[in-house]
């Protein structure tokens, strides 16, 4: 083993963006010599991968460096990283609140940290690495093996060029950047020969995929994955509004690997807001692409964002969101009461809104989707689902859980040998959060 080597934590925050970062950057640092732990006690370094989306998410993220690096005070040798959007948005601003950092590292620098730990070690620095932006991401670092998984995440893009009021991506990972064509479909061609069966496609706006040098578009990649043997399901997220057009539509129609399940974020129902949001559509344009998307696959699930209480937003502004919601029917959904992001103009606003008039807003909005996912989901009651198997549910013994084609979790007793695996499973119970049931013989 080089003596260069050290046992590694990583810690994750946020998105499914983040998730297959963590694991990318895993691959990275066992390639170059390293172990991963799962245990933070059994690490010589401890990283700390962010997320800047919510001020909340920040928060915990500091509070766990905090408590780490007082395991430096009695450790010199132990070394704590922050990496991620929270690192991108705030860079060297760390070292005032956390100075005894040894490297702070932008998401776009991520190819980078197995370098930056090797410099750090070999020239037994005492100073923080703060990783500069670099002007192209190194996307071939998404072509590392990964352990073989029934679903993958697939980035296709990094960055966002949207600059949406209340946003703070385009500060943490910077302008929307394509990935080859080839490199996306090759990842997923090698791993479909290693045992995945499903795919996620990943992008802050994945619809607006482009490969200008291949000339090839979003459509063009859901097609080539169809035509991959081994994979049987594709889905991706998050879309957004603006980027449908009717060959996209469609292929929920075409595309036998397709699932009709889709994440589409509307953020709100209030046109007004909307604008203000600067999000480039209206309530009326997502009413005609959810029409078209039903008569395309009339039981498609549709789940949304939705933020509370935004600056400005009138109880009117909070009815026509109520109202959207009634007419989509959406059975899914992240409700999130509004919180400012430093920079960006939504936080500089002189409206905002009081935290009770928020819970109460988020409240209402809650009560309707539990009643929405409830009712969608007992229609699955009384029937066989095709289940993929991704792993072992977090509660109850001997249980496992997957997935059906419309996204919905499914859990049920088996063996995790079957981890995987597809199976038909008869539902007997719904929730709001998931269907339960049994293995079909």
């Amino acid at each position: 083993m080089s003596p260069f080597s050290r046992k590694i934590w990583i810690k994750t925050y946020g998105c499914q963006m983040n998730s297959r970062d963590s694991e990318t950057l895993k691959a990275l640092l066992i390639q170059a010599g390293h172990v991963i732990v799962d245990n933070e006690k059994d690490a010589d370094i401890a990283l700390l991968n962010t997320c800047s989306v919510r001020a909340l998410a920040e928060e915990k993220a500091l509070g766990k460096a905090g408590r780490l690096l007082k395991r430096k005070e009695r450790d010199p040798n132990f070394c704590v990283g922050i990496l991620g959007c929270m690192a991108g948005r705030r860079g060297a601003e760390l070292l005032k609140i956390l100075p005894a950092l040894d490297w702070i590292v932008p998401p776009q620098a991520l190819p980078r940290v197995p370098s930056l730990i090797y410099e750090t070690l070999t020239q037994n620095k005492c100073t923080c690495t703060v990783a500069d932006v670099p002007q192209a991401f190194d996307f071939t670092c998404y072509e590392q093996q990964l352990s073989p998984k029934p679903v993958l995440f697939v980035p296709v893009q990094q960055g966002c060029g949207m600059n949406c009021s209340y946003c703070i991506v385009p500060k943490t990972r910077g302008h929307q950047q394509n990935r080859p064509f080839e490199s996306i479909v090759t990842e997923i061609r090698q791993a479909a020969q290693r045992g995945t069966r499903e795919v996620m496609l990943l992008g802050q706006i994945v619809n607006a995929y482009v490969d200008k040098d291949a000339q090839k578009t979003f459509v063009d990649l859901l097609q080539a994955i169809q035509e991959i043997d081994g994979i049987e399901r594709i889905r991706f997220m998050s879309p957004h509004p603006s980027f449908f057009n009717e060959a996209l539509v469609t292929c929920f129609g075409r595309l036998s690997k397709l699932c009709p399940a889709l994440h589409l974020p509307i953020q709100s129902g209030s046109n007004r807001i909307l604008k203000l949001m600067r999000r480039g559509y209206t309530r009326e344009g997502v009413l005609n692409l959810v029409k078209a998307l039903r008569a395309v696959e009339p039981r498609i699930s549709i789940s949304t964002d939705l933020i509370v209480g935004y600056p400005g937003e009138t109880e009117e502004d909070f009815e026509q969101t109520v109202s959207l919601f009634g007419e989509i029917h959406f059975d899914m959904a992240y409700i999130f009461k509004y919180s400012p992001r430093p920079t960006t103009e939504a936080a500089s606003s002189e409206e905002m809104i009081p935290e009770a008039v928020k819970e109460e807003r988020n409240q209402r909005l809650l009560s309707l989707l539990n009643h929405s996912s409830t009712a969608y989901n007992e229609t699955f009651v009384g029937t066989k689902q095709e289940v993929l198997i991704e792993g072992t549910a977090p509660h109850g013994e001997g249980k496992l859980f997957g997935r059906n084609r419309y996204n919905k979790k499914v859990i049920f007793n088996g063996s995790p040998k079957l981890i995987g695996s597809f199976k038909e499973i008869f539902i007997k119970k719904a929730t709001s959060s998931a269907l339960e049931g049994y293995i079909v013989d």
